[in-house]
């Protein structure tokens, strides 16, 4: 379980370094290369707009497999919870009855 999130969290660590790098160099490779002609702007806009639509859904799918993993391990932390307390009030009561006992 700790290792699924040791794993998001470097994931989650990745996407935001791929959110502030990628487009700043997108921008500015898109800008010279507008600047000395040798594409013009609306090549830009469409290359920029093509990755941008993969980038959108392949965060979209990792989204989706990241929540269900969560999912999943909140599931496994409230069940155990839930039989640490059904145990406390098995003991609870057990203790209980060994005072009334006295």
């Amino acid at each position: 379980m700790e290792l699924n999130e040791q794993q998001i969290e470097t994931q989650v660590e990745r996407w935001d370094t791929f959110a502030r790098v990628v487009p700043t160099i997108f921008l500015i490779i898109a800008g010279i290369l507008v600047a000395t002609g040798i594409i013009d702007f609306d090549q830009a806009f469409y290359v920029g707009l093509g990755l941008f639509a993969i980038t959108a859904v392949t965060w979209w799918f990792w989204t989706i497999y990241t929540i269900r993993q969560l999912v999943k391990t909140l599931n496994r932390a409230s069940k155990n919870l839930s039989e640490v307390r059904n145990e406390f009030k098995a003991v609870s009561r057990e203790v209980q009855e060994l005072r009334n006992d006295r």
